[in-house]
C-alpha cells in the first residue's frame, strides 16, 4: 500500500490567492534580510520550499501578481489584499512560500537557520532570545 503525499494548502488575506502544495517541506528558515522586511513589513519572514512540480494555483485569483525584488527573484502578493505569498527565483525548481500563509502554519516550523539575524531589529531578537 503506498501511502499518500501529504497536502499543504494555504492562501492570502482575503482568499483571492490560494494554493496547493504535496510531499515533502524543505528548508523551513527565517530571514530578517532588509528585502524580506521591507517586502513583508515584518522583522522576520518564515519560508518553506516545496518543487514546483508539487504545486499548483487553486484560487479564484490564479497566480499571484509578481514583483521583480532582485535580478533573478520575483515575490508574489494577492493583487487585492496585498497579501505577501511567495518567492521564486529563475530557473529553480522550488517555490518558497511564507509559513504563515499555511492554511495550518503550526506544522511547517523553520529550523535553525536565520537568514540575515544580524538585520533583525535588536528588540526583536532580545525577544527571541528570553522565549527560547
Amino acid at each position: 500500500m503506498t501511502k499518500k503525499p501529504k497536502e499543504f494548502s494555504g492562501g492570502c488575506l482575503c482568499g483571492h490567492i490560494r494554493f496547493q502544495a504535496t510531499g515533502k517541506p524543505t528548508f523551513p528558515h527565517l530571514c530578517s534580510c532588509r528585502m524580506c522586511q521591507t517586502w513583508s513589513g515584518a522583522p522576520t519572514v518564515a519560508w518553506v520550499e516545496f518543487p514546483l512540480k508539487n504545486f499548483s494555483w487553486t484560487g479564484p485569483g490564479g497566480e499571484p501578481a509578481k514583483f521583480k525584488s532582485s535580478e533573478k527573484t520575483q515575490r508574489g502578493f494577492c493583487p487585492n489584499c496585498g497579501g505577501s505569498i511567495c518567492a521564486i527565483d529563475e530557473g529553480y525548481d522550488k517555490i518558497s512560500l511564507t509559513i504563515t500563509t499555511f492554511d495550518e502554519p503550526s506544522v511547517l516550523v523553520p529550523g535553525k537557520q536565520f537568514s540575515y539575524r544580524k538585520s533583525a531589529p535588536k528588540w526583536f531578537i532580545a525577544d527571541i532570545n528570553r522565549s527560547s
